[in-house]
Order: C-alpha cells, then sequence, then structure tokens
C-alpha cells in the first residue's frame, strides 16, 4: 500500500519551508503538480508567489486548475489534469468557493483517488480546511449559521483553523469543534506547515 502524505499550511509563509518535502514526495524535480485555484483572475496575481518555491527546486511541469469568469469549472479538462498528476496543491482563498469547486462531486472523488494512490496533497488555508472528513463553512450573510459540509475526507475527527495566531482563532476552532463535534482541533500558524503521514 503507498504511502499517503498530507501538507496543510497555514498561510503563504509557510510555502518555501514545506516546498521540499512536498517536491520530493512528488517525484523530485520531474514531479507534475496541478495547483487547484479558486479563480483565473487570482491565480494571475499571485501566479509567481505560489510558483516561486517550486521553480526554485528545478519544478518545470506545473499547471493550473481555475474556473472561467462565471465561476464554473470544466470538468472534463480539470479530471484529465488531475489523472496525470504526481502532487496536488490546493490554494488559499474563499473557502466555500473552494469547497464548491474541488470538493463536490466528481473532482472530490478524483482527487480522493490519487491521494489514496500515494499522491501527495497539500492545501494552504481554505485548501486545508477542505481536506476534512467535515468542514465549517462560515455563512455569506450575516444573519445566516456556519455550514457543516462534507470536506475531501482525508483527516478524520479533525477540523482545522488556518492563520491561527496571526488572527487569534483559537475561539472560531472550538467554535468549529463544538460545532462539527469532532475531537481534534488543529491550529496552523501562518508560517507553520502540519505534514501527516497516513493520516496520523
Amino acid at each position: 500500500m503507498s504511502r499517503r502524505r498530507l501538507f496543510l499550511l497555514g498561510g503563504m509563509a509557510a510555502v518555501d519551508r514545506f516546498a521540499p518535502a512536498f517536491m520530493a514526495a512528488a517525484g523530485g524535480p520531474e514531479a507534475a503538480i496541478a495547483l487547484l485555484m479558486q479563480d483565473a483572475q487570482g491565480w494571475g496575481k499571485h501566479k509567481d508567489e505560489y510558483l516561486r518555491s517550486f521553480v526554485l527546486r528545478g519544478a518545470t511541469n506545473l499547471f493550473a486548475i481555475t474556473p472561467d469568469g462565471r465561476g464554473l469549472l470544466d470538468v472534463d479538462e480539470a479530471l484529465a489534469k488531475l489523472h496525470p498528476a504526481s502532487g496536488i496543491f490546493i490554494g488559499g482563498g474563499h473557502t466555500p468557493t473552494y469547497h464548491r469547486l474541488y470538493a463536490t462531486e466528481p473532482i472530490r472523488s478524483a482527487i480522493r483517488e490519487r491521494y489514496y494512490s500515494g499522491i501527495p496533497v497539500a492545501g494552504l488555508s481554505a485548501g486545508a480546511i477542505i481536506t476534512t472528513q467535515v468542514c465549517v463553512l462560515d455563512p455569506e450573510r450575516s444573519n445566516e449559521a456556519p455550514q457543516v459540509v462534507d470536506g475531501l475526507g482525508f483527516l478524520k475527527g479533525a477540523v482545522v483553523e488556518a492563520h491561527f495566531a496571526e488572527r487569534n482563532a483559537l475561539p472560531d476552532l472550538v467554535s468549529a469543534m463544538a460545532t462539527t463535534r469532532t475531537s481534534i482541533g488543529w491550529g496552523i500558524d501562518e508560517s507553520a506547515c502540519a505534514v501527516f503521514e497516513d493520516e496520523a
């Protein structure tokens, strides 16, 4: 059975720290890394910031998966890009958007299939939050309640809070644990990366 490796980053400050281990797990300079982003505009704006740490370590096969201008994903194209990927990186931004794009079918099953075949998966901020079995999505309007939804299902019985120290997010983490009835909460600072092997 292939060893599973999950990298959860609390913020962009952690990318340089995590990149060597992720690149090694994904196949070194020959790695084919799929970067899953929330929109093409944001990807264009932050592209260099995301790619720099990988390129500095010799990566040349890096490709983005983004929705179109209407926020819709070309599912067939996304699946075709995910299939040969030797590493999957889920970016940060608006958590409900990342959940809608990548933690719902059929993309969810494709990511899970790659992960359980031994392909490393990384999530940054919003991307980290959706890796759990269940996660909490903040409401779009102040009069709405948070939503508890199924995530990608990699971490069982736990929830994740990013930007932990920087946003004094302990109350948010405890609230998410209570809302989801989970017993473990991972608070990850912006410069930190939590690494799980076979979810342990």
